[in-house]
């Protein structure tokens, strides 16, 4: 073994020592970042010029002249590029909000300050001057636009082709300061009408490409260390026209909030950065989708927020580089904190009540980076504040209810690197503590949650293989009505009467699991990749307080194999093939999904694509379709799905997908979409996504209701409906970007949705997809306007049913005019228009529904922000 590795080390280092090299030359005089790379200093320094094609023709050399130089200054990083062109008319100089994907020319540059051959920094920029920065994880393969550095950027087209200058702060990379600093670096040229994309370290496509196959950037001589402070103070009002009902204490209609705050970033050392935040602003710039969930699990809705967005990847814990996984808990969500409040007031003594649409986070902190020894560091803490909801009952008496306890979240994250990169091993520890003096939140919430956990990463053979793996252990503790309310959470259902493995203990007042997975991988290969996974999740697992996690007591197997031919043909650009499976078990060994797939994709000569998909399930139990009830059949099952897209060089694009699903029952589902992406103008960027859902099922939840004459399900009765349910959507964006820093966005929702609930019926027998129709094969339904009462017909007591029909009419717009005024300063105008109508129809009928939706009451939210870096 020691042998082998001795040879591995070896052929990483003869790899290392392949990388090509580019010298940094010394920055003199006054350095005028305007694109002309007309600076004395610019001519002394040796230019980059070896670039190799990765696409259209692999491995050739590229088919425009590009040279690029790098200057080291005493307080910045200067690159500078001359981008040749034999067609200069061709280059399209569009323009586009910073961070946005964009269709055009660019030159961007990789640099992994660190040299740790994991992450790096990335900037991009269009002969437009459309820009685009991020931070890079090797491992997860991720790229986190949200990082926002200040830096300064110039592109000119001329008639040779277009030039680039940036200059870097010192102040805005993360280095370990010493005598002759050799960061790792990579340039990209792509050029858009040939569809050529060209590097200056050239990794083929059979092997793995990432941070640790950069080029070396060297005479950078003693690289001086920084000690960053940034202060951004920032002001916001805000003024919200809603329709308050008539007597309202708490609104009037026209109502009007201001705020103020500070965000900090100070560089402890050159490898590590504070961020602190006071009073922080965490309204979204950005709204979320409107959904219709009729599941038990929650949505799973993306952070959007700057401060946790940012770095959030050195964060990431467990990530495992299978091509094909089952769910496997997050351990650190970042919309816990600051979430909506758990409480809410209601009833029939409320009759107005003023709810926090969020829970304010009072101060929160960050510790991110790097040691010189390898460990990478992340520790984050905030504090959320008690949260009331002011209420008057019918009587008109005011009253003050908590609804969210003060709490305190941390998380901290560590993660060593080993062999250069080739190798990590990690550690996680997440801890959630309420000061819960309240009782009935009390019983709701957990009074204290912690997760702990190991990690680790291996590759060899440049990274092709890899075996990687992470155990993670939970403790949530509480009142024995709280965790009671954990054990019966639609995650596990530990009062499943049929249960073999699961004791439900009402009387418990703490809960712990265990989740591990491991992998093994062939990350890259001329022809054959392939993966097998195996993945634990125990019944007591819970992460949920500061992770997301929406199921326990699962085992899984997935494998994944197959064939890619990267080669281009007269026809045939690139394509693959791949089989795969997914087996997943509970603890009592039942089989609860068993699905075996192929997959294929085709991209064309002329750069369309297209990727077909088939689906074969095995018929297997379900433990969660009655709620906590007992265990029922999943017929088999399949479905196909195909989806195509343009040709992604135009300014024109087209893409959609279609899917159907359909079981030996009779169940469907079909899901429909088209998007349409233009750009009628260079500053111009149109998005438009109608969309199209329609299902019919069999074994929709509606309620359970206890029975003891109900022997054969354990003394309930598990009620279902069949579910015939339409949705219709459309998503609308428009991006006019008048200049790289003042940027117009408008984003358009509109959806219908409509749900019909017919054949009452309860489950016939456990372990069964059997139904007994209520009316139809058992007992007699009196149907009113408010719902239907049921007699069951077999001795049992009738209950009523409310109506389940529904009808949801939705708009939700968004208009943000962002103006960055100086450097690292912004200036935001926001509005948000939220229409939203119900109905109890069920039926689907576009004309009304629409006409419904458009007559509805709109609620307006109107936004001024501006914030002022500071940088000393």
């Amino acid at each position: 073994m020691p042998f082998v590795a001795g040879l591995l080390l070896l052929a990483v280092a003869q790899v290392h020592d392949s990388a090509p090299q580019v010298r940094a030359g010394r920055a003199a005089g006054e350095m005028n970042i305007d694109g002309r790379l007309d600076e004395p200093a610019w001519a002394s320094a040796t230019p980059a010029t070896a670039f190799t094609q990765l696409n259209p023709d692999e491995g050739r050399r590229a088919s425009e002249r590009t040279e690029v130089r790098v200057l080291i200054g005493s307080d910045a990083v200067y690159i500078g590029a001359r981008l040749f062109d034999s067609a200069p008319r061709s280059i399209q100089r569009v323009l586009a909000r910073r961070d946005d994907p964009v269709t055009s020319d660019y030159f961007q540059v990789f640099i992994d300050s660190y040299h740790d051959h994991l992450t790096a920094v990335r900037f991009r920029i269009t002969p437009g001057g459309a820009i685009q920065d991020a931070l890079v994880d090797n491992q997860s393969g991720t790229d986190d636009v949200s990082w926002d550095p200040v830096w300064e950027y110039a592109a000119r087209v001329d008639s040779s082709g277009w030039t680039v200058e940036l200059r870097i702060p010192l102040s805005q990379l993360r280095y370990t300061a010493q005598p002759d600093a050799t960061w790792g670096i990579q340039f990209e040229r792509f050029i858009l009408r040939k569809g050529e994309d060209d590097f200056f370290a050239f990794t083929p496509k059979r092997e793995h490409a990432g941070v640790n196959r950069y080029g070396h950037l060297v005479g950078l001589g003693r690289v001086p260390a920084t000690r960053r402070l940034e202060v951004v103070p920032y002001g916001v009002t805000r003024a919200e026209y809603t329709h308050a009902p008539a007597g309202d204490p708490f609104r009037s209609g026209h109502d009007y909030f201001g705020n103020g705050g500070a965000d900090l970033k100070y560089g402890v050392t050159s490898n590590l950065t504070l961020d602190a935040t006071v009073n922080p602003d965490f309204g979204q710039v950005e709204v979320d989708s409107a959904v219709v969930n009729l599941s038990a699990f929650e949505t799973f809705f993306p952070e959007k927020r700057p401060f946790f967005v940012e770095g959030g990847g050195l964060f990431q814990f467990g990530n495992v580089r299978a091509h094909n996984l089952y769910n496997f808990p997050q351990f650190f969500f970042s919309r816990r904190i600051g979430r909506v409040p758990e409480r809410s007031v209601d009833g029939d003594s409320v009759a107005y009540s003023d709810p926090p649409l969020q829970t304010a986070i009072r101060t929160a902190a960050k510790l991110t980076g790097h040691t010189r020894s390898g460990w990478s560091v992340g520790v984050l803490d905030a504090l959320t504040a008690t949260e009331d909801t002011r209420w008057q009952d019918t009587l008109g008496r005011d009253h003050l209810t908590t609804v969210e306890p003060l709490t305190n979240y941390f998380v901290g994250r560590v993660r060593k690197d080993l062999d250069a990169g080739n190798s990590t091993i990690g550690a996680i520890v997440t801890a959630v503590n309420r000061r819960l003096s309240d009782s009935v939140l009390a019983s709701l919430e957990r009074r204290q949650a912690y997760v702990a956990g190991l990690d680790f990463t291996h590759g060899w053979s440049n990274r092709a293989w890899s075996l990687d793996g992470a155990l993670a252990v939970s403790h949530v503790a509480g009142t024995d009505s709280s965790i009671a309310l954990t054990q019966r959470s639609s995650a596990r259902y530990y009062q499943r009467p049929d249960a073999r493995t699961l004791v439900y203990d009402p009387s418990r007042t703490s809960l712990d699991g265990v989740s591990w997975q491991v992998a093994l991988s062939r990350n890259s290969a001329e022809h054959w990749l392939g993966s097998i996974a195996y993945q634990e999740t125990g019944p007591g697992f819970e992460s949920n307080d500061l992770g997301f996690q929406t199921g326990a007591d699962r085992r899984a197997l997935s494998t994944l194999y197959g064939y890619q031919d990267n080669h281009p043909h007269a026809v045939v650009r690139n394509w693959f093939v791949v089989p795969f499976e997914n087996h997943t078990w509970n603890f009592d060994g039942d089989l609860v999904f068993g699905s075996f797939g192929l997959l294929s994709d085709i991209t064309f000569a002329n750069f369309w694509g297209v990727n077909l998909r088939h689906d074969y399930a095995v018929t297997t139990l379900d433990d969660r379709l009655t709620r906590g009830g007992p265990l029922a059949q999943v017929p088999h099952y399949e479905d196909v799905g195909v989806s195509f897209t343009s040709d992604s060089r135009r300014s024109t694009q087209l893409s959609g997908s279609a899917f159907y699903q359909w079981d030996r029952a009779g169940q469907w589902v079909g899901q429909y979409s088209l998007t349409l992406d233009l750009r009628p103008t260079p500053a111009a960027h149109v998005n438009l996504g109608p969309s199209l859902i329609r299902s019919h099922s069999l074994a929709q939840y509606v309620t359970t209701i206890a029975d003891d004459s109900a022997i054969a399900t354990f003394q309930h009765r598990y009620v279902f409906a069949t579910l015939d349910q339409t949705q219709l959507a459309l998503l609308a964006a428009l991006d006019w970007t008048f200049t790289p820093r003042l940027s117009f966005q408008l984003f358009l929702q509109p959806l219908i949705a409509a749900a019909r609930f017919s054949d009452l019926k309860q489950l016939a027998r456990p372990g069964s997809f059997d139904f007994v129709v209520y009316g139809r094969d058992r007992g007699s339904v009196v149907t009113t306007a408010a719902g239907d009462t049921i007699h069951p017909g077999d001795g049992g007591a009738a209950f009523f049913v409310a109506n389940q029909d529904f009808n949801l009419r939705s708009l939700r717009a968004n208009a943000v005019l962002r103006w960055e005024w100086r450097p690292g300063s912004t200036l935001f105008v926001v509005w948000q228009q939220n229409l939203q109508d119900q109905a109890g129809v069920g039926d689907f009928h576009i004309g009304r529904d629409l006409s419904a939706l458009f007559n509805a009451q709109a609620n307006n939210i109107l936004a001024v922000k501006a914030s002022y870096w500071i940088g000393l």
